[in-house]
């Protein structure tokens, strides 16, 4: 497993007043690291040294509890440089990825997101 990129200690703050199950921290994780991993690969594609937050988020970026750890997320595009505004929209995808797992467990009737949510 790679090392944590989210702050576990913030995901209770964004979960919609849901509990967060100790599993779901490491199925988030592991998301997230997919996540990075296809926007360098995007980068890639289009021949840019830059991952940018377009890689990973097309929208408006609003401020928010930043759930991801903006170095830790650097470490893991060893190969090309990170843009400044790259770790906000992976926070927006983040941010929605936990709403939407508080939503389902919502829906069936639970007050804790477990990783089967995501």
């Amino acid at each position: 497993m790679a090392e944590m990129v989210i702050v576990k200690s913030k995901l209770k703050e964004v979960a919609n007043g849901c509990n967060v199950g100790s599993d779901f921290a490491e199925a988030l994780n592991a998301a997230v690291v997919e996540e990075v991993t296809k926007a360098t690969s995007r980068a890639q594609a289009n021949g840019r040294k830059t991952v940018q937050a377009r890689d990973v988020f097309v929208g408006n970026v609003s401020a928010q509890e930043m759930l991801v750890s903006k170095s830790k997320v650097k470490a893991l595009v060893e190969e090309l440089n990170v843009s400044g505004d790259f770790a906000a929209a992976l926070n927006e995808v983040v941010i929605a990825m936990v709403s939407q797992s508080a939503a389902r467990a919502d829906a069936n009737g639970r007050k804790t997101i477990g990783a089967r949510d995501l």
